[in-house]
């Protein structure tokens, strides 16, 4: 048996480096992952702020994008409304009915919502003023 003993030894050493690398590679993986999602998350961000602000449509206007730990805030200006003119009952329901539909339903968006993003989308009247915000979270997607 003294003459197996260096191989024994080898195959030891060698079954102990791969389990350590398994170990470090569970610890690490999650770490490398979280981090991937940030960078994609932050050039949705920058794509679609680009430009802005910017007119998405006769009557709003898309001032900013912006994302940070795990929150991104989409801020629009409702420019041909003023604050007397809004039900802001009925504009938050609204509101929030069409950005869960929206932000849970969209293939870009909508995976990572579902995976713990929040959204908030921040609406102003025509003379700046805070409407309402609206936030959508993953248990808006589940319901």
């Amino acid at each position: 048996m003294p003459q197996y003993r260096g191989i024994i030894i080898f195959f030891t050493a060698v079954t102990a480096v791969f389990i350590l690398t398994q170990v470090w590679h569970a610890r690490v993986a999650p770490e490398e992952e979280k981090k991937e999602r940030e960078r994609k998350l932050e050039g949705i961000a920058f794509i679609m702020g680009l430009g802005t602000p910017k007119m998405v449509d006769d009557a709003s206007r898309l001032n900013s994008v912006t994302y940070k730990d795990g929150t991104m805030r989409v801020s629009y200006t409702l420019t041909q409304l003023a604050m007397g003119d809004i039900d802001v009952a009925d504009f938050t329901t609204r509101a929030k009915a069409v950005a869960v539909e929206q932000s849970c339903a969209r293939e870009g968006l909508g995976l990572f919502v579902k995976s713990g993003l929040v959204l908030v989308y921040i609406f102003e009247e025509s003379s700046n003023s805070l409407i309402v915000n609206v936030q959508v979270s993953k248990s808006d997607c589940i319901q």
